[in-house]
């Protein structure tokens, strides 16, 4: 029992994992795409704002803008992540995802009696070692998750196990 326990928390973690690094990269490459969009309609406003005459304040201030928005992409990097981090946190969804295809096809081997208890630990606990060494890389890829949004992702996740597991164990 304690095994089949172990798998439902693992296989809910992992859950919560996935839609962690979906919610966070959708948000970073959004707010990627809205600072890159401004810089430049900022640059293409100053350069037809400098063609118009007698309007050449417009391409002052547009300039500006773009040099602020330069500079602070540079000196903040808290304020967007580069798309080659964001692209390491999708390789890190691609991982527990796998891992969460692994684990359940761990669950469906135990339940359906094809191996033991301790053959479904020993797998369990390999599976866990390549699993234990991307947290350092899951920790400095998502920079803050809110108690709010990780209470979300809980929810979620437990919501999926539910429907996916339960829901078809009380229909049998």
């Amino acid at each position: 029992m304690i095994a089949r326990n172990r798998i439902w928390i693992e296989l809910k973690q992992a859950k919560s994992n996935i839609i962690c690094l979906q919610r966070y990269t959708d948000r970073g490459r959004k707010r990627l795409r809205i600072f890159d969009s401004a810089i430049i309609l900022l640059s293409t406003a100053g350069a037809l704002g400098s063609g118009v005459s007698g309007i050449i304040w417009i391409a002052v201030i547009a300039s500006g803008l773009i040099a602020l928005g330069s500079i602070l992409k540079s000196i903040l990097p808290n304020i967007t992540q580069s798309e080659q981090e964001l692209s390491e946190l999708d390789r890190l969804m691609d991982f527990y995802s796998k891992y969460m295809n692994n684990l359940e096809k761990l669950w469906y081997e135990y339940d359906k009696k094809n191996i033991d208890e301790r053959t479904m630990i020993m797998q369990l606990f390999e599976m866990k070692k390549d699993e234990a060494d991307k947290y350092s890389a899951l920790n400095k890829g998502i920079r803050s998750i809110s108690k709010k949004k990780q209470a979300e992702i809980d929810k979620e996740s437990e919501n999926y196990i539910n429907e996916v597991y339960f829901k078809i164990e009380e229909n049998e």
